[in-house]
């Protein structure tokens, strides 16, 4: 699968029958026209498989990222050998280089060194909505990201895949143990991708899961209330999306680098920070990076929802009181997300 211009086509590699050991590149169907610049392109299909075992896949998705129109998504149809753009995000995005986590969620970085996630909804009620990816985070990294690749810096651990945290007897012990028994706190890991950018700078980026990125958000929102930075610089100011005209806050982020500072803290500052995240609750609350909102009145599960499901208010508050994180709670779960990297 290639771009060049303002065309994605699909080309097969197989060996000519009549001069052994030369190879020819043959175009496959008519390709797909639509873009204006377009550099990246990324798909979680692998490539090793045959275009005819490929036919078998439910979805044969990739994305492709414009250096003008940031990133759309296409898929290729084997029966009819054509490729069909399902949805693009429609802000203007000078793409540097894209990734793509899931079938559903695209990483891209952007030429005012932001990064931005990208989220497809194909169940969506209405055909604007299906045609459009929303965006679903975004943040200031501080320099321009020129590579991205799945994978990661360390060895693969032992640990069930996407698990690490809590361990009750040489076993992971589920997140409802380690919350209300342990007092550990489970952090769940998904999508891992490595970044490298034109300063020289190798990165990782992990996708987290909603419990886990809702504990990491509260202790960084507790750390901005509670830790004085060098020079009285706020990390929420530097880390805001700006892009010419447009700034806002970041969101759907969580700043490695910064939650793992809590590491070098004094410990009677580590005590503020943990009672700050008590008196908030939020640790608990199950958020998808979109932030805490209130409810909702078209009945969807509202980001405020907790683990204990149809409680009251009164009956959740007691239960977060009763589960009170400690140092050692946080210290544990820090320490263990900074050896994912």
């Amino acid at each position: 699968l290639v771009t060049c211009g303002s065309k994605t086509i699909l080309c097969q590699l197989f060996a000519s029958v009549v001069t052994p050991g030369e190879l020819l590149l043959n175009y496959v169907g008519s390709g797909h026209h639509g873009h204006l610049i377009s550099l990246y392109i990324k798909s979680l299909v692998s490539s090793d498989k045959s275009l005819s075992k490929r036919s078998t896949e439910k979805k044969q998705l990739a994305i492709v990222g414009d250096l003008m129109r940031s990133i759309a998504l296409v898929e290729y149809y084997p029966k009819h050998q054509v490729i069909e753009e399902l949805a693009r995000d429609f802000n203007s995005n000078f793409c540097t280089e894209i990734a793509m986590l899931t079938n559903n969620i695209y990483l891209g970085s952007e030429n005012y060194n932001n990064l931005f996630v990208l989220q497809y909804n194909p169940n969506a009620t209405t055909e604007q909505a299906r045609v459009r990816l929303d965006t679903v985070g975004h943040y200031h990294l501080g320099e321009m990201t020129n590579k991205m690749v799945g994978g990661s810096l360390i060895m693969p651990s032992n640990n069930p895949a996407g698990t690490v945290g809590a361990a009750a007897n040489g076993k992971v012990a589920s997140e409802k143990a380690s919350y209300e028994t342990n007092r550990k706190v489970n952090i769940t890991v998904g999508s891992q991708t490595l970044y490298g950018t034109v300063d020289g700078t190798i990165g990782s980026i992990l996708g987290l899961g909603g419990k886990s990125f809702a504990f990491l958000n509260s202790l960084q929102k507790a750390m901005d209330a509670i830790v004085r930075p060098v020079g009285d610089l706020s990390r929420a100011q530097y880390r805001a999306w700006e892009q010419e005209q447009k700034k806002h806050a970041s969101c759907g982020f969580v700043d490695g680098d910064w939650i793992e500072t809590f590491l070098d803290l004094s410990r009677p500052t580590m005590e503020r920070v943990v009672k700050e995240m008590n008196l908030d609750t939020r640790w608990r609350i199950r958020d998808d990076g979109k932030g805490f909102r209130a409810a909702r009145d078209d009945g969807r599960q509202n980001l405020m929802d907790t683990e204990d499901g149809g409680m009251g208010s009164t009956d959740v508050r007691t239960s977060l009181h009763a589960s009170a994180l400690t140092v050692e709670d946080v210290l544990g779960a820090v320490e263990e997300i900074s050896m994912l990297h």
